[in-house]
């Protein structure tokens, strides 16, 4: 008898909880409900239970999405045509002959970034280019960079109406003491609103000088000063612009082993000279070369606009070609070194000047004239010795030959200086 009113006693619970509990509880806690075991004592059947709701869905009719798993997208794969080649332009001053040998009038600079469009050469942004240096990102065939030095006004005032009008970025590489001085220099102002509107901010040193010359210092003040200029000048425009400055460019393309060292614990992605070259996509990314404008030697940008000239080596060759290509571009004299064999061999490999006719071939030097040169038709080496002794000063190479009713050319610069001096102007 106890037994049975313990068992009315649970039903009577049972009933007013199973008005709460969903069937999913009541499942769940059926097997703690007591019983004897015994046929005569079992509690009467339960009706069966409804099978669980199954869970909703959205409403297909009402828009809403239908519910899938989530999966991980497959990685995208970038195609980039190693094979492409870039040229990239180096400018000054835009204000016509006020502005001196390195300044460019407006017009003759519009007329370049027309000719830019007539021939079919892309102007790509600096960031796309370094993308495309790290295999993120492809550029087209024939591609140009634009860039400006050093922060005159001209760039904002002149350079900048004309490159909107053509759509075309550009980088700007400052040196950072120049800025707000007065007179044709540019503003802070003025070069934040050149970043709002995207474009590339690089650096040019702080004070624009010769890095390679320690102009009398110690090594360890050579050394602090080289850090101030390079570094210095990077983390100033970062703070001042609050921008990454990924690039650098050489004062007059010059530099050293120490200057290149600095200029990698910079941080740098990519540092310019003034050696006009075709850019490649495996080349030395310390030592780019551009086509800088020089109202004396209209020529260089010519080879720039007609995508000609040298071919820069790629780090990616096979060690002979590459030693090929390195001599082919770095010539003898190297472009820019400081020299004092007042009787040099001028040397350069002009394999990258594709087929000319050998019998127009002629090597010119700057205050002499023509020179007696050899040629090699199978390396595509000439060579060739001033007849006279050299005085000291700067000196340009010019070699040039006909390909058909087209006239190719190379050149490349050094300095020569007394022996005496070779040692306070040289960093190596």
């Amino acid at each position: 008898m106890k037994r049975i009113l313990i068992l009315l006693l649970l039903l009577t619970v049972g009933f007013f909880a199973l008005k709460k509990w969903s069937p999913d509880t009541l499942r769940k806690i059926a097997h703690l409900i007591p019983h004897s075991g015994k046929k005569g004592d079992a509690p009467e059947p339960q009706p069966a239970l409804p099978p669980p709701e199954p869970a909703p869905v959205a409403n297909q009719s009402s828009g809403d999405p239908k519910q899938v798993p989530s999966s991980t997208p497959a990685p995208k794969t970038v195609t980039v045509d190693k094979t492409a080649q870039v040229v990239v332009l180096c400018y000054h001053r835009v204000e016509g002959a006020a502005g001196g040998a390195l300044s460019i009038a407006p017009e003759v600079f519009e007329q370049h970034m027309q000719r830019l469009k007539d021939r079919g050469i892309a102007v790509i942004s600096m960031q796309d280019f370094l993308a495309w240096r790290r295999n993120e990102k492809t550029i087209p065939p024939k591609s140009a960079l634009i860039t400006i030095d050093d922060g005159y006004v001209s760039a904002f005032e002149n350079a900048r109406p004309i490159l909107k009008k053509f759509g075309y970025p550009w980088t700007y590489f400052i040196y950072t003491k120049f800025v707000g001085t007065g007179g044709k220099s540019i503003t802070w102002e003025q070069l934040g609103t050149l970043r709002d509107e995207g474009v590339e901010i690089g650096a040019h040193t702080a004070s624009h000088q010769n890095l390679r010359d320690p102009r009398g210092k110690n090594a360890e003040a050579f050394e602090a000063w080289l850090n101030d200029e390079i570094i210095g000048s990077k983390q100033l425009l970062e703070k001042k612009l609050g921008v990454r400055c990924s690039v650098f460019a050489y004062p007059e393309g010059r530099y050293s082993a120490k200057v290149l060292d600095v200029v990698k614990a910079a941080g740098f992605e990519a540092s310019f000279t003034v050696y006009g070259q075709r850019v490649t996509h495996g080349a030395n990314a310390e030592k780019i070369g551009r086509y800088a404008w020089l109202s004396r030697r209209p020529q260089d940008m010519e080879m720039a606009l007609n995508f000609t000239g040298p071919l820069s080596p790629s780090e990616a060759e096979p060690p002979a070609a590459a030693e090929l290509a390195s001599a082919m571009l770095l010539t003898q004299p190297a472009n820019g070194d400081t020299i004092s064999d007042s009787a040099p061999v001028l040397k350069a490999n002009l394999g990258s000047l594709g087929e000319f006719d050998e019998s127009t071939l002629t090597l010119r030097l700057s205050g002499v004239g023509p020179v007696p040169a050899k040629f090699d038709p199978e390396t595509k080496i000439i060579e060739a010795r001033p007849p006279q002794p050299l005085k000291p000063g700067e000196y340009t190479v010019f070699v040039s030959a006909k390909s058909g009713q087209k006239k190719v050319e190379t050149q490349w610069s050094f300095k020569v200086v007394p022996a005496k001096g070779l040692n306070a102007t040289l960093n190596r």
